[in-house]
């Protein structure tokens, strides 16, 4: 497998974007749901550092044209939704901008979650597998071994309630081409615990 992707979401700090970076992140996320803790304006992700790492923006009441904003404003590499945005407000962002949440619990079993990605084949990036059935942010975990034979048509990301203490078994049982962090790595919501980030990813970049 290629490499593993680590997205570190709920970014509000500057010490934690520079802290998250540097310890190897690949994506980072700012969240502009209203409901989240971690909840910014676009002026605020504006004023955040630029870092190697890409900018991922967690959008879920926008329209079209308030994402397009914000990404724009926000200077933003990608938009990943978390409401029901179908394959049309996908590709208006640009299939390759987006990441797509999907819920597994929603779906009876792994063939109805696939068949649930499907239409999505050519109109995102990536997919990403979230706890709950809605929205995200839960902190909880899926169950890694009932996606052992997940195969879905774009990559996915694996996210909820991942931490230095089960990525590696989250990793081996699951198999997702990346994972996303967010409450697991924190002291406190939108506040990072950098020593928990650097263990995290070192079970990732580390890995032989």
């Amino acid at each position: 497998m290629a490499d593993i992707l680590v997205k570190i979401c709920g970014m509000t700090r500057p010490e934690d974007v520079l802290g998250c970076a540097e310890a190897g992140a690949d994506l980072l996320g700012f969240i502009f749901a209203a409901k989240s803790p971690r909840c910014l304006t676009a002026a605020q992700a504006a004023a955040l550092p630029r870092t190697t790492a890409r900018r991922v923006g967690v959008f879920v009441e926008q329209s079209l044209d308030e994402v397009l904003r914000i990404m724009e404003e926000a200077e933003l590499d990608f938009a990943q939704l978390h409401g029901d945005q179908d394959e049309t407000f996908c590709r208006a962002i640009g299939p390759e901008r987006v990441i797509r949440a999907f819920w597994p619990k929603k779906h009876p079993d792994t063939a109805s979650l696939v068949a649930a990605l499907e239409p999505f084949a050519g109109a995102i990036r990536y997919a990403l597998l979230d706890a709950g059935t809605s929205g995200g942010g839960h902190g909880v975990s899926l169950d890694f071994a009932s996606l052992a034979q997940f195969s879905p048509p774009m990559p996915w990301l694996l996210a909820g309630g991942l931490g230095p203490d089960n990525i590696a078994e989250a990793l081996a049982q699951a198999n997702p081409h990346g994972l996303d962090l967010n409450s697991g790595v924190e002291s406190s919501p939108g506040l990072k615990d950098l020593a928990k980030v650097r263990r995290s990813l070192w079970s990732v970049k580390g890995r032989g």
